[in-house]
């Protein structure tokens, strides 16, 4: 493993590393910096947790000139991400003396002045906020130098592809551009054949966490309900994450588990930002608690210490599973992720487990 110095690092980006006990690069780090630094396009795969914000922003974070504005935009699918990865470069930002932005939609639009009249190097935000900024000429993107795509798969999966190639044509034409995904999606692959020229796919690490437990139960869709009940009742867990595909079932589910005696709360597509913020803060603030989370509600999601996640519904899309279960096991922890499948979802498992190498164990309902 080399140092941030051996990777090239100037020394007042080393220093302010060293401020925030940051010591060595993780694998992702390790790999992307350097090509970074060149100024190369680069398309990777990493694992959610895996320092992947530090791998795409620090090449560039010594080339920001602090007299100019912005120079280097993050484009993430969602609020709760923009905020995270907002933080931690708000961070090392307030070290260099570089200005951090952060703009996302689900708040009134006035609430962005602060953020659009000050001076930001950086700026983080969802496609629509920023696009509506571009347009009103609230944001000068055609002095963007580096253009950084965050969680390029689910942001495509959520309907966000058109947004990021028309904010793509409004930065500069010679803008650096990094790209990184948990997969390599048929999306992230199309964005990646007719958007990006010249770049560099590294695929960093397992894309799985190698902590990670996982296992399988058969069963009939009339004995789910019950096999739950038995799976709860049997696993210890603080916090545990059950993933539908249906908003419908996300309610059902969560009213079915709190009638027998679980904390369980639901989280889907219908909650409007204070709602959903609500749930959020009570999942991570109460224990021995349940979330029934739909696929595109959990998107950008970033709980530490999940202990369990469920798939009741097998994943409808592949890379979903990914997903799913890479909220557990974060941080080389352990983890255990379990799903349910019915004889109907029985072939598209089976997929799932030979396009991703899986080896789920098979629990029995009768050993619960």
């Amino acid at each position: 493993m080399k140092t941030f110095a051996e990777l090239g690092m100037k020394k007042e980006i080393l220093l302010a590393l060293a401020a925030l006990k940051i010591k060595e690069p993780l694998e992702v780090q390790e790999k992307i910096i350097p090509l970074a630094l060149k100024g190369r396009n680069v398309v990777f795969t990493s694992q959610t947790g895996s320092g992947k914000t530090l791998a795409y922003s620090l090449g560039f974070l010594g080339k920001l000139d602090r007299k100019r504005g912005l120079q280097m935009l993050v484009i993430v699918p969602t609020r709760e991400l923009c905020i995270q990865v907002g933080k931690e470069l708000t961070r090392l930002g307030e070290i260099l003396q570089i200005n951090v932005g952060v703009l996302y939609g689900g708040r009134d639009i006035k609430g962005d002045f602060r953020t659009i009249t000050k001076k930001n190097q950086i700026l983080i935000g969802t496609p629509g906020r920023l696009i509506q900024h571009i347009n009103d000429k609230k944001i000068r993107a055609g002095e963007v130098k580096c253009l950084i795509f965050d969680e390029s798969d689910q942001m495509f999966d959520q309907g966000f592809y058109d947004d990021c190639v028309y904010i793509k044509k409004r930065v500069s034409s010679d803008a650096q551009i990094l790209l990184s995904s948990a997969t390599i999606s048929g999306k992230v692959e199309h964005f990646m054949r007719e958007e990006i020229k010249d770049y560099e796919l590294h695929k960093i690490g397992i894309q799985i966490p190698a902590k990670i437990i996982q296992e399988k139960i058969f069963c009939a869709i009339a004995e789910k309900e019950e096999a739950l009940l038995k799976i709860l009742s049997k696993k210890r867990f603080d916090k545990a994450i059950i993933f539908c595909n249906t908003k419908m079932r996300s309610y059902s589910l969560a009213g079915f588990l709190t009638k027998n005696g679980f904390r369980a709360i639901s989280l889907n597509s219908d909650f409007d930002q204070k709602e959903r913020n609500n749930h959020l803060n009570l999942f991570r603030d109460l224990h021995k608690i349940i979330l029934v989370a739909t696929d595109v509600a959990a998107i950008g999601l970033h709980i530490e210490k999940v202990d369990m996640v469920v798939n009741y519904d097998v994943p409808r899309r592949e890379e979903f599973y990914i997903h799913r279960i890479g909220r557990t096991g974060r941080n080389d922890k352990d983890g255990y992720a379990l799903t349910m499948v019915c004889p109907e979802d029985e072939e598209r498992f089976k997929k799932i487990e030979f396009d991703y190498k899986l080896d789920c164990g098979t629990m029995s309902i009768t050993a619960q």
